[in-house]
């Protein structure tokens, strides 16, 4: 069995292991060259090697440290709400997740991210700072504010090193505005949390007339060895530090902010291909899928 066999196998069982572990997904086509279905042989390891269920939603019971974020929940939305009216919740255009500020969807202030050093988060947010100081193995945090009458696209994130917790802040505390995981909904309301496995397919979405705007965070996985969890923990400052973020200063830059420009003119084309002739852009997936199968078994 040779080496483009092999790699087959491997993707077509990560295609299988996606579909079959969410009730909810993409359509077939769509889900053949989604990041996701690449990154199941990386993210393995830690499904297997959880301390944690690996179910779409985790209680925080077994995080005992997100007490000091819920018992303060009201100074840290005091703080975010602040940084709102002052504009200080802005769209980044180069970022891994720069597709969700299109449109005016979103916006975000950035707290957290990996050993990233974000000064303006530390002046103008002191109070969520020396809380989630306290909170080392809580990676990325940010201020996430999603606008009114806005969505938020189905999608998988792609590592399964950490979890999602995000915790309600000013919301329109009705069902206008929620959040879809694997099928199940949950309302947002000022005050309460949820803590998920981004991995599972989701989705946001504000049909209300007001901005809805969460403390989004993600928080470290617990793994059973520990040489493991540095590794993932390793690899996510490494990915992490490619990218530069600050809030007030946007000539901080590094290669990833780079070369996600880049990524984003890739996506604008095949979107703008899509919508130009979606019958051609469908057979030349098919096409190209097809020379790989050609390649691997001819």
């Amino acid at each position: 069995m040779n080496t483009l066999t092999v790699l087959f196998a491997v993707y077509l069982a990560s295609l299988t292991f996606v579909r079959l572990r969410n009730r909810v997904t993409f359509p077939l086509l769509r889900h053949l060259s989604d990041f996701s279905v690449f990154m199941v042989p990386f993210n393995i390891p830690a499904y297997l090697l959880s301390k944690v269920p690996t179910t779409a939603f985790v209680e925080t019971r077994h995080f005992p440290e997100l007490k000091i974020i819920e018992d303060n929940w009201q100074d840290i939305r005091d703080e975010a709400a602040a940084l709102f009216e002052n504009g200080y919740l802005t769209a980044k255009d180069d970022l891994p997740a720069s597709s969700f500020y299109k449109n005016g969807r979103w916006t975000s202030f950035y707290l957290k991210s990996f050993n990233n050093d974000i000064p303006s988060a530390y002046s103008l947010a002191p109070k969520t700072m020396a809380l989630l100081d306290q909170l080392p193995n809580m990676k990325m945090a940010l201020f996430a504010c999603l606008n009114p009458g806005k969505t938020i696209n189905g999608h998988h994130d792609p590592f399964a090193f950490t979890l999602r917790y995000s915790l309600g802040l000013v919301t329109p505390n009705s069902e206008q505005s929620g959040i879809m995981i694997n099928g199940d909904h949950v309302a947002w309301r000022d005050g309460e949390s949820v803590l998920f496995d981004e991995t599972y397919y989701h989705y946001a979405y504000n049909d209300s007339d007001k901005p809805r705007i969460i403390l989004m965070t993600d928080i470290e996985r617990p793994l059973r060895i520990k040489w493991l969890q540095t590794l993932y923990s390793g690899f996510g400052a490494f990915f992490n530090g490619l990218f530069r973020v600050d809030n007030t200063d946007p000539s901080k830059s590094g290669i990833g902010n780079k070369l996600g420009v880049y990524l984003n003119h890739y996506k604008a084309f095949m979107k703008a291909f899509k919508r130009w002739n979606k019958p051609l852009y469908v057979a030349t997936k098919f096409a190209a899928l097809g020379g790989l199968i050609y390649l691997v078994f001819f």
